[in-house]
């Protein structure tokens, strides 16, 4: 029985990492402003998905922030720093 619980909670772990990486990448570009990562979140999500989905994985949000745009900005020069704003980026997906 011990074996199998192992194997799950390794399967739910991978699942939250690969699963985390891929809304936050698709968030963090979405709040700098890339056209085809706000068409991607608009054609899948909802307002209260999308929410559960940031509130699941806001974690792995602040590390994608951190690693795209935090890092470069203040290692290599980067000038334009987007702000963490999930306000703005809300407003911009889901009020038209």
């Amino acid at each position: 029985m011990e074996f199998w619980l192992w194997i799950i909670g390794y399967a739910v772990g991978m699942t939250y990492l690969v699963w985390g990486f891929v809304v936050s990448f698709q968030i963090v570009l979405a709040m700098s402003g890339a056209k085809w990562a706000l068409r991607w979140i608009k054609s899948r999500y909802r307002y209260k998905t999308l929410y559960i989905e940031v509130l699941v994985f806001y974690p792995m949000i602040l590390l994608g922030y951190l690693f795209l745009e935090l890092l470069p900005h203040y290692i290599f020069g980067v000038k334009r720093l987007t702000s963490f704003d999930m306000d703005t980026l809300f407003k911009r997906l889901f009020e038209e």
